[in-house]
């Protein structure tokens, strides 16, 4: 099988759907698979080219104002001709991811890409919507990092002492198992796409979130969403110290 990853947001470098392309790809160990980047028009013609080798391809697309990005939808038109005149036989999954904390926000844009599959002639395989994918991309940078020093400190106190604290253990599973909570829908869908995806059958549209109550997740959405724009956009890439950020 040849798989064809495509990371569709226009963000040239982080972004929740790079987050999760790369989080999908631990799924699908054993299987010939190649990514790449569909951030602007100057991608199109490199990505259209691969089609006609590729059994499947799975998309991986943020939301914009409930639908797919513009460049997405241009990007569609051009591929619905060119598998006109070429022989594109794969199947289409996707992955759409928004801010908001409702997976089934994504709905509209998992219908778009349906519809266009009808339209060009192409199998759809069905997708999952994902809510709060900025915050699961936020958590999937902070949790390693958390999880590292706590190793660290682990190394550091063995090789000092010879013994591991009991409060270093049990640090580590509580940080292991509320990463491991708070992406558990995330990780079961991706598990049923997995498996969709090796059967090359149909999946029926799945829809998940960020394990965070409502209550507690809008807050916490507004005040980063503050913090954001007091730092220019650049709130999470300061606190990763990392120079240019490049606006969806």
């Amino acid at each position: 099988m040849n798989l064809l990853i495509l990371n569709a947001s226009p963000k040239t470098k982080g972004g929740a759907s790079r987050f999760f392309s790369g989080l999908f790809r631990l799924f699908l160990p054993g299987i010939r698979k190649k990514a790449v980047s569909l951030n602007s028009r100057k991608d199109f013609q490199k990505v259209l080219e691969l089609f006609p080798d590729m059994d499947v391809v799975c998309l991986f697309v943020p939301l914009y104002v409930d639908g797919l990005p513009s460049h997405v939808v241009e990007f569609l038109i051009q591929a619905e001709e060119y598998c006109q005149h070429h022989p594109c036989r794969f199947r289409l999954y996707a992955l759409s991811n928004n801010g908001f904390v409702e997976g089934k926000q994504n709905r509209p844009a998992l219908h778009m890409l349906q519809a266009w599959c009808a339209r060009a002639g192409i199998l759809w395989g069905g997708g999952i919507g994902i809510g709060g994918g900025s915050m699961l991309q936020v958590l999937g940078t902070v949790y390693p990092v958390l999880i590292g020093i706590i190793l660290l400190q682990m190394v550091l106190s063995f090789f000092s002492t010879g013994a591991v604290p009991r409060e270093l253990l049990h640090s580590l599973a509580i940080q292991i198992i509320t990463w491991l909570f708070l992406n558990s829908g995330v990780l079961f869908c991706m598990a049923r796409l997995s498996s969709a995806l090796r059967r090359k059958q149909g999946l029926t549209d799945q829809f998940t979130r960020v394990m965070i109550p409502s209550f507690l997740f809008i807050p916490i959405a507004d005040i980063f969403m503050i913090l954001s724009s007091l730092f220019h956009g650049r709130f999470l890439f300061t606190l990763l110290k990392r120079d240019k950020w490049h606006n969806e």
